[in-house]
C-alpha cells in the first residue's frame, strides 16, 4: 500500500474536512466529453480551485493513466507504481494488469521503464489528485507513472505507445504546475513587472499546447521551470495523434492568491476533447 505523505500539508488529513474541501472545489455538475486533462498539484489553498474546475467535468472512466513529476529524482526515466494508493478518503486501486502491459510495451521499444515504489513514496504530484477523483468518480483504477530526464524523442515515443492504450475507458491526467519564479526556484529571467512577465511567459508556453506543437512546447518549457515538462509533452503529442482539441480552462498564479509575486508559481488547467 502506498500511504499518503502530504496529507495534513498539501490538503487536510481529516476525512470529513477533506470531503468538505473537495466538494467546495468540485463546482461544475455537468460532465463533458473530456479525453485528457492537465491539472496543477500545489497545496489546495493555491491550486485546489483549478483542480476542482478541471476534474469536476471529467466523465466517468474505468482507468486513469496518471503522468506525474519525479521531484525527488529517484529511480529511472519512467517509474510505475503497482501498489494500491491510500488517501484519507479510502483506497484507490491500481490497475496492475494495464500498468504491466504499458511497461512491457515501453521496454520493448527501448524506453527505460521500471516499477519503483521508492520513487513514488515521497512524490506528491499524483497523490494530491486522488481525493478529487475519489469524490467525482464512482469506480475507477489508476496507472501511476512519474517521468524524469526524458529527451524530446523519448517523450514522442512514449506518446505513440500510450496512444494505443487510451481508448473509451481510459483517460490521461497529467499533473503539472507551470513556471516557478523566484530566487528560491533559481529562476529570475526578469525582475520588473513580474506578474505581467510571468503571465506572458506561461501564455507563450500554453499556446504551444493549444497548437498541439509538442516540440515547441518541450523546448520553451525546458528553458522555464514547468515541472510537468515531460508529461505535458507526452500528452500534447498524444492529442496530435488522436486529433483531440485542447482547451484552456483557466490560468492564474500563486501570486494572485497571496498578492505577492517575488516567489510565484503558475497554475494552468487544460482539457482535451
Amino acid at each position: 500500500m502506498r500511504t499518503p505523505v502530504v496529507a495534513g500539508q498539501f490538503y487536510p488529513a481529516d476525512k470529513k474536512e477533506l470531503e468538505k474541501t473537495i466538494k467546495n472545489f468540485l463546482v461544475k455538475e455537468k460532465k463533458e466529453n473530456v479525453k485528457a486533462a492537465i491539472v496543477p498539484h500545489a497545496g489546495y489553498v493555491y491550486s485546489g480551485k483549478l483542480a476542482g474546475e478541471v476534474l469536476s467535468i471529467v466523465p466517468e472512466k474505468k482507468d486513469f493513466i496518471m503522468l506525474g513529476v519525479n521531484h525527488t529524482g529517484l529511480g529511472g526515466k519512467v517509474c510505475f507504481s503497482l501498489e494500491d494508493w491510500e488517501t484519507p478518503l479510502g483506497i484507490v486501486k491500481t490497475n496492475k494488469d494495464l500498468a504491466e502491459k504499458i511497461m512491457h510495451k515501453l521496454k520493448h521499444e527501448e524506453i527505460e521503464a521500471e516499477v519503483n515504489e521508492i520513487a513514488h513514496a515521497e512524490e506528491h504530484s499524483l497523490e494530491v489528485q486522488l481525493p478529487f477523483l475519489q469524490l467525482s468518480q464512482k469506480k475507477f483504477e489508476i496507472i501511476p507513472i512519474i517521468l524524469s530526464n526524458l529527451a524530446y524523442e523519448e517523450c514522442k515515443k512514449i506518446a505513440e505507445i500510450l496512444a494505443d492504450f487510451v481508448k473509451d475507458n481510459e483517460l490521461v491526467v497529467v499533473s503539472s504546475d507551470f513556471t516557478h519564479y523566484g530566487s528560491g526556484y533559481g529562476f529570475l529571467p526578469f525582475i520588473n513587472d513580474v506578474k505581467e512577465n510571468l503571465y506572458k511567459l506561461d501564455d507563450e508556453i500554453i499556446l504551444q499546447i493549444l497548437r498541439k506543437d509538442s516540440k515547441s512546447f518541450y523546448h520553451l518549457a525546458s528553458k522555464s521551470t514547468v515541472c510537468g515538462l515531460y508529461g505535458i509533452t507526452v500528452l500534447t503529442e498524444i492529442a496530435r495523434i488522436k486529433g483531440w482539441k485542447p482547451r484552456l480552462i483557466e490560468y492564474y498564479t500563486s501570486g494572485d492568491i497571496v498578492g505577492e509575486w517575488s516567489s510565484s508559481v503558475g497554475y494552468a488547467g487544460l482539457v482535451f476533447e
